[in-house]
């Protein structure tokens, strides 16, 4: 029995090892294949404006905080309160020799109008009026009477002036403006999270191609290594390294577009269109990523301190803990208030009129000016709530600080990834041209005889990996000059009008 050489087996192989991968690779494209949805950077960060869970969370915040001032700006509204009621008594009397009941009716009204105002002053105006009959044991009235009382009351000590009354007022205005801020942070953060997604997705989309026009390349060289053993020109074993390199170009392939399908999951969710179905995302592979210089480090850390999104709504945090402590312990302070009314008052007997009259001339006014004094016995809670207070501000204090050596340090680390990634970039380029010109040069001595054919595999195993090396480098400058532009402010400039229409 004639007996295949080993060498023809591997050869053979390896043909059959490069076909099942094939087979497997266009099983897996074919397998829920569906339509691609192709868009650019803008419309990623768009359609994130609008679908973002984060980003929502954060504008509904803000929308409360603007409730919150209002609910404040309304906080000492005039109050009206109006009474009336009806009352039928029995009252048992001692008379020297007997019991009597005395029997009357009587109806009351009163109304009152009153408010309380930011200094602290309680004022209030009332007027009321009543009816008076009595049934037995002698019917006697009906009589009438009527008043009118203005009161004043001001603390002297305890919640006394507007720093105490409109505090809630400036607290919810100064939580607005951490609200816009902390809006501003979360649309630049989820900005950010996005662009780098996009241009992961971009990476991963020229990955595939080239890996894929490698993976052409090496089929082709195979259906023409296997021509020339049809004809005569090659060994069997000769296709071998072809196959070889066919099957291990398609796992390159097959592992490119598998990153690229997690890497549309990932913007999916970052633009927060997972709920809807809509993940097969695919990015403008047309559109080239842009970069622009990289500025001077001093500059960048100094646009960053003082234009850092997260550095403002850190400000705007201190600010609200130092507003806080104005009024530190005031509810646990002494209360000293000075109050006073004057009532004019009138009575009829079986007629109203007289009553009015009374009331109308003041006749019978009453005057009253006096002190109300209240101490308390401990003050433990009082210099709790100021060391507690106190403590808050220090600690917004450092919070602050370590965010600004944490912002100049990334600042700084990002700008050296910039630089990094040029270099890397130019070296990159240079290299795949040099490899384009040694592809060249190992294929014609291999196609006049005097070269073999892993010498042009190596070649153009070099050059696909310098152009993957190339695209590597200019996604990490890009997405450091992202990351840059989110610590210095800039994103939310580039977004300026995504963040107008969602307010």
């Amino acid at each position: 029995m004639n007996r295949i050489p080993s060498r023809i087996c591997g050869a053979l192989r390896g043909v059959a090892l490069g076909m099942a991968i094939s087979c497997t690779a266009s099983m897996a494209l074919g397998q829920e294949s569906t339509p691609l949805r192709r868009l650019d950077e803008q419309r990623a960060v768009r359609v994130a404006m609008a679908n973002n869970p984060s980003f929502r969370t954060a504008v509904l915040d803000l929308q409360r905080a603007n409730e919150s001032v209002r609910f404040e700006d309304g906080r000492y509204p005039y109050t009206l309160q109006l009474e009336a009621g009806v009352t039928r008594s029995a009252t048992p009397r001692v008379n020297a020799d007997s019991v009597s009941i005395s029997k009357s009716d009587s109806v009351d009204v009163g109304a009152q109008v009153s408010r309380t105002f930011a200094t602290g002053t309680r004022a209030s105006l009332r007027v009321e009026g009543y009816r008076d009959m009595t049934r037995a044991p002698v019917q006697s009235g009906p009589g009438y009477g009527t008043s009118a009382r203005a009161t004043v009351a001001q603390p002297l000590m305890r919640g006394a002036g507007v720093e105490v009354g409109e505090q809630q007022l400036r607290i919810a205005r100064i939580n607005r403006t951490a609200s816009e801020l902390s809006k501003d942070r979360v649309a630049s953060e989820v900005a950010r999270e996005v662009l780098l997604a996009y241009w992961e997705l971009w990476y991963a989309e020229a990955a595939v191609d080239i890996e894929g026009n490698a993976r052409d390349l090496a089929k082709r060289q195979r259906d023409e290594a296997q021509q020339r053993v049809n004809d005569g020109a090659l060994a069997p074993v000769e296709v071998l390294p072809f196959e070889t390199r066919l099957a291990s170009l398609e796992e390159s392939v097959i592992s490119a577009q598998t990153d690229q399908r997690r890497r549309s999951l990932a913007l999916a969710r970052q633009m927060g269109t997972m709920e809807g179905g809509e993940t097969d995302l695919a990015a403008e592979i047309r559109q080239q990523p842009q970069v622009s210089l990289t500025p001077m480090r001093t500059a960048a850390v100094q646009q960053a301190l003082s234009s850092s999104p997260e550095i403002k709504e850190l400000e705007a945090q201190l600010r609200l803990a130092q507003e806080q402590i104005r009024t530190s312990g005031d509810s646990y302070r002494p209360r000293l208030d000075v109050e006073g009314y004057v009532q004019v008052a009138g009575v009829g007997n079986q007629e109203v009129s007289p009553a009015f009259e009374q009331v109308a001339t003041a006749r019978a006014t009453s005057v009253h000016v006096g002190l109300v004094y209240e101490l308390p016995l401990d003050d433990a809670r009082k210099s709790s709530e100021r060391a507690r207070d106190l403590l808050a501000v220090q600690i917004a204090e450092q919070r602050l600080l370590a965010a600004r050596q944490r912002i100049q340090t990334e600042v700084e680390t990002l700008l050296e990834q910039e630089r990094a990634a040029r270099i890397r970039l130019e070296m990159a380029e240079k290299t795949a041209e040099i490899a384009e010109k040694q592809v060249a040069a190992a294929t014609e001595r291999f196609e006049i005889g005097v070269g073999i054919s892993v010498e042009v595999q190596q070649a153009e195993d070099e050059l696909r990996k310098a152009k993957l090396r190339a695209v590597r480098a200019r996604i990490d400058l890009v997405e450091a000059e992202v990351q840059r532009h989110h610590s210095t402010g800039q994103l939310l400039s580039r977004i300026a009008d995504l963040l107008a229409s969602s307010r």
